[in-house]
């Protein structure tokens, strides 16, 4: 019998490698809820895993098959890959096991010859273990060393100097820090195995197993990484504000916002696709908050406001490249010739909504990319064509100084921290 970790498997990396799924979404399946808790763990660890160290086992595959590994199916390719990476990165589960279970599978879903190929394949690795040489992997090139694809090996290389860029290449395979949200900040002891973030306020670490259900005791706890959540607190101080919320989908700024400002403010979320909106309701619903001031609307176009706000953010679409801890499979989609689209997406979203900026309001702009294309470049457009803003120093929360350049942007870099590598740039309009 075919394990049913190893099936849901294969079936959720063939979903996410046709494209139509991120792998934090793809986790969240029905699948996965049927499983034990055990199988559960066993799955993320694979699906991640997989995914993370795809370019190494490629190299690995590709040397050990006899037919171009670029001509084998990608079905295949997507079994080869999750069987290579428990046989040579994990040590729980006997090799006789998982190669069954990979010609079974190969058998059910292609037919015998696949299978064949797959059995030959993995038996080979399996008898050999060529990682187990020293010299094997020192050969590989470096970008499948570090598992990058070698267009962005050799555009953080030429950024960072090659012994930096493989520091944070190999941090960025490592598994992210579980942080969570809390939806006030409570008055007494957080529960029994959390911690609070030194830096962001209302984050926290090590959530007990029932966090994953949203709820503990009284507190209500929502899953979402400590750099995307310190974004709206570079806003400061923002009681009774009237806020913006441009790209606000799936809404945990807007959350956060929402407490600062309190009774007396008004936040409005708007977002460009509704399924994104239904996305941001849901969550709101599941953590007993009921929506308010949610839009469907284009940020990139005339804003459908008469008024002014005191700050709007524009966390903007992009290419998700400080994301790769979570969602490993955008260093594989992701191709550079992408930039110059989501720069066009990027200036109009930002142009755009700085017209509904209050004389003495902010501007606030974010992405979770660490890339120039998307960030200082994109702040440096808009200031050489919009004199009204000048760059503001953020003050809080306290401690942010430590993650703001001398050019006043701030950037958390994964590799100094586990957490998400986000950019954001703090407009102040002036006139």
């Amino acid at each position: 019998m075919i394990s049913p970790a190893r099936q849901v498997c294969y079936h959720l990396l063939r979903r996410i490698e046709s494209r139509r799924l991120f792998s934090d979404e793809a986790l969240k399946s029905s699948s996965m809820e049927r499983l034990n808790s055990r199988d559960r763990n066993l799955t993320t660890e694979i699906v991640y895993g997989s995914l993370r160290w795809q370019g190494t086992l490629d190299y690995i595959l590709g040397a050990a098959g006899v037919r171009p590994w670029r001509e084998i199916a990608s079905d295949a390719r997507v079994l080869l890959r999750m069987s290579l990476y428990q046989l040579w990165r994990m040590d729980r589960i006997p090799d006789h096991a998982l190669v069954n279970d990979a010609v079974e599978l190969a058998k059910r879903e292609r037919g015998e010859g696949i299978s064949r190929y797959v059995n030959a394949v993995l038996r080979r690795l399996a008898r050999e273990r060529p990682w187990d040489e020293a010299t094997f992997l020192h050969a590989a090139p470096p970008w499948v060393q570090v598992s990058l694809p070698e267009w962005l090996w050799r555009r953080w290389a030429g950024r960072f100097g090659q012994a930096r860029a493989r520091e944070y290449a190999l941090t960025l395979n490592l598994p992210p820090r579980a942080a969570v949200r809390l939806d006030y900040e409570p008055v007494r002891p957080l529960p029994h195995g959390m911690s609070r973030s030194d830096l962001v306020p209302g984050a926290c670490f090590a959530a007990p197993p029932d966090a994953e259900h949203g709820r503990n005791g009284s507190y209500a706890l929502d899953y979402q990484d400590e750099a995307s959540q310190l974004i709206p607190h570079l806003l400061g101080q923002t009681p009774g504000w009237k806020i913006w919320d441009a790209c606000a989908a799936p809404g945990g700024k807007y959350a956060i916002m929402r407490r600062k400002c309190g009774a007396q403010g008004r936040v409005i979320a708007g977002d460009l696709r509704w399924k994104r909106i239904q996305l941001l309701v849901k969550s709101l619903m599941a953590n007993n908050r009921a929506p308010a001031d949610v839009i469907v609307a284009d940020a990139g176009r005339p804003a459908p406001f008469r008024v002014l706000f005191d700050a709007v953010l524009a966390d903007v679409p992009c290419s998700g490249l400080g994301t790769l801890r979570r969602n490993p499979e955008i260093k594989w989609r992701f191709r550079p010739g992408k930039f110059a689209s989501l720069q066009g997406t990027q200036k109009r979203i930002l142009y755009s909504v700085s017209e509904t900026v209050r004389v003495g309001g902010y501007l606030l702009y974010s992405t979770c990319s660490t890339e120039p294309e998307e960030n200082e470049q994109i702040i440096e457009s808009f200031l050489d064509t919009h004199p009204s803003f000048s760059l503001e120093l953020p003050r809080y929360p306290e401690g942010i100084e430590t993650w703001i350049g001398r050019d006043r942007m701030v950037r958390t870099f994964p590799g100094s921290r586990i957490w998400d590598g986000f950019f954001a740039a703090l407009l102040k309009r002036r006139r």
